[in-house]
């Protein structure tokens, strides 16, 4: 596990694939990370512990609490921020599924033997 620190808090990063990491994020009280968007990724915030702030450039101003989450789609500028308490959240940035990513050589189906 890879330990990082922020000007919000400290992440402990838990896994990584090549489609994306799973980080938690230690969040100090009345702090916000940078104002920022991802080309590809997926930010999935999901809150273990305490309030955070979820801000995008689409107008949304969302609070999450203890099993709350919400999902930034790539693109979209957004920020995170914690009121008057530390908050913990764990952070999945991923690239999305789609049916196409698959290419088959031979179509499954019964075994004729």
């Amino acid at each position: 596990m890879e330990q990082g620190h922020g000007s919000w808090g400290n992440r402990l990063r838990t896994f990584k694939w090549d489609g994306g990491i799973v980080t938690i994020l230690f969040l100090e009280p009345m702090r916000r990370c940078s104002w920022h968007k991802h080309l590809t990724s997926y930010n999935k915030f999901t809150c273990i512990s305490g309030k955070v702030v979820i801000k995008t450039d689409k107008g949304y101003s969302t609070t999450l609490t203890e099993k709350q989450e919400f999902t930034v789609e790539p693109g979209v500028m957004h920020e995170f921020q914690t009121l008057d308490e530390p908050a913990i959240v764990e952070e999945i940035a991923y690239t999305k599924y789609t049916e196409y990513d698959i290419q088959r050589e031979k179509l499954g189906g019964p075994m004729n033997v």
